[in-house]
């Protein structure tokens, strides 16, 4: 009797855990990051392990939004820049390669409040035969190692905007445990010092030395910062500590239920056969 109990406890509680992840979750990132230019550095309040934690083992049919903030600090304009590296994508990270489709919408809103969509792909990915894509690279390639954002006066800020959709019909359960890694660094300069800049402060056709003829004509126009440009190196490089240690509890868990339920059915057989 009590076999048949715990089999059939088991069994629900089995098919309640399957039955929950039928459901789309819309998951947000990035409640108060930050970058700051404080006039001598870049300071941020994020690391990209943070990142990795705010999309690590989506399931088919979430989505995930993650907010950056940008503020410049310094007491002159600053020209901002933004490299979008992806370490891994969703379809080959952990050997996993296939078979999904997903969404990556790519935006940035200055102090103004409108929005420049940077990347934005309604199918990036799914079955190779499709021509779909290879999924998080092609963005990637597609954008410039370093690309323009905005120039930000004292005091102004701007906002980087990331949203990853995955398809929940078109991927199987092998993506719920895949991670995409996303570095998102930035670098940015002081107004006046880009690639140009006469001895006097004066930029060629504007000798009067104002600011503004070295901004781009298109935001997004391919431009490398100079070596005069400040970068944030802080987020390069994740730690993966903390995931190792939810790894080792849930594994830890599930062996002492696993000797518990063992233990409960030997004590049952003693129990049966002394009767």
């Amino acid at each position: 009797m009590r076999k048949r109990f715990l089999c059939l406890a088991v069994g629900a509680w089995m098919l309640c855990g399957s039955g929950l992840s039928v459901y789309a979750e819309d998951y947000m990132g990035g409640q108060g990051w930050q970058v700051e230019f404080t006039g001598s550095g870049m300071e941020s309040s994020f690391t990209s392990s943070d990142i990795s934690d705010a999309v690590y083992a989506l399931q088919p049919g979430d989505s995930v939004t993650l907010s950056l903030s940008l503020k410049n600090s310094d007491s002159q304009d600053t020209d901002w820049y933004m490299a979008n590296e992806v370490l891994s994508s969703l379809e080959d990270s952990q050997g996993v390669a296939g078979g999904g489709a997903y969404t990556y919408h790519l935006a940035y809103t200055g102090s103004t409040g409108e929005e420049d969509v940077l990347f934005s792909s309604e199918n990036v990915g799914g079955e190779k035969d499709a021509g779909a894509g290879v999924g998080l690279h092609e963005a990637t390639e597609s954008l410039e190692e370093f690309f323009y954002l905005d120039r930000l006066k004292p005091g102004d800020g701007g906002t980087v905007t990331l949203r990853v959709v995955l398809d929940g019909e078109t991927q199987g359960n092998t993506y719920q445990n895949t991670l995409a890694s996303l570095q998102m660094n930035f670098a940015v300069e002081k107004a006046g010092t880009t690639p140009g800049t006469e001895g006097d402060g004066s930029t060629p056709g504007n000798p009067d030395g104002s600011e503004g003829s070295n901004t781009p004509e298109n935001p997004q126009s391919p431009r490398t910062p100079t070596s005069n440009a400040y970068t944030l190196s802080s987020v390069k490089t994740g730690d993966p500590a903390h995931m190792l240690l939810w790894s080792a509890l849930a594994l830890a868990s599930g062996m002492a239920l696993l000797i518990f339920a063992v233990l409960y059915m030997k004590k049952g057989k003693g129990e049966d056969g002394s009767e």
